[in-house]
């Protein structure tokens, strides 16, 4: 429910690309942002076969310096960890939150349970093509070559997902990214 609320609050503040360039009201440094991610993204559909659709063809400004935390967990001396199962997205080694006060409920939650915890702040998502994601503030936190890895990685995600296989989807956009990275 935490996910969907977030997700939703993040769909619900998404400003068009275009609009943002073409408006004299955005300030300099941000049209520039927004003229260097839309490129990105042509070159993702033109030269990667990335999928044609509207993620990354709007933006949200959302505030802080990443987007969600990610919960990771395993057994002390371990490196296995925990699996989440989820409808939809399958099993995945971590657990996602836009509210830092949950993560940190999760963390401790799994800390008591004697596991050896991690949290991450994460700086983009993809929801798998279920829905137009957007450019956010957090991804332009480095510089074109960041962003261009981050859209051509999440946009892997849309075109190649595997239910139950984290090793094999991050795998998978690892080499997009650094590929189109590479010939962007």
């Amino acid at each position: 429910a935490q996910s969907l609320k977030g997700h939703v609050e993040i769909m619900a503040a998404r400003k068009d690309v275009g609009k943002l360039i073409g408006d004299a009201a955005t300030p300099e440094p941000v049209r520039a942002q927004m003229a260097s991610a839309r490129d990105i993204r042509q070159f993702a559909t033109d030269r990667l076969d990335l999928p044609d659709n509207a993620s990354y063809r709007s933006y949200v400004d959302i505030g802080r310096d990443y987007v969600t935390l990610a919960v990771f967990a395993a057994p002390e001396f371990s490196l296995m960890p925990r699996v989440w199962c989820f409808p939809v997205f399958g099993c995945v080694p971590y657990r996602g939150y836009f509210s830092k006060d949950s993560a940190i409920r999760t963390a401790l939650a799994l800390k008591a349970e004697g596991l050896d915890v991690h949290v991450s702040g994460i700086t983009a998502y993809s929801t798998l093509g279920w829905s137009s994601d957007p450019l956010l503030s957090t991804m332009f936190a480095e510089d074109k070559t960041h962003l261009a890895a981050l859209v051509f990685h999440e946009l892997a995600h849309q075109r190649v997902y595997v239910n139950d296989d984290t090793g094999f989807n991050e795998a998978f956009a690892v080499v997009v990214e650094t590929t189109g990275v590479k010939t962007w």
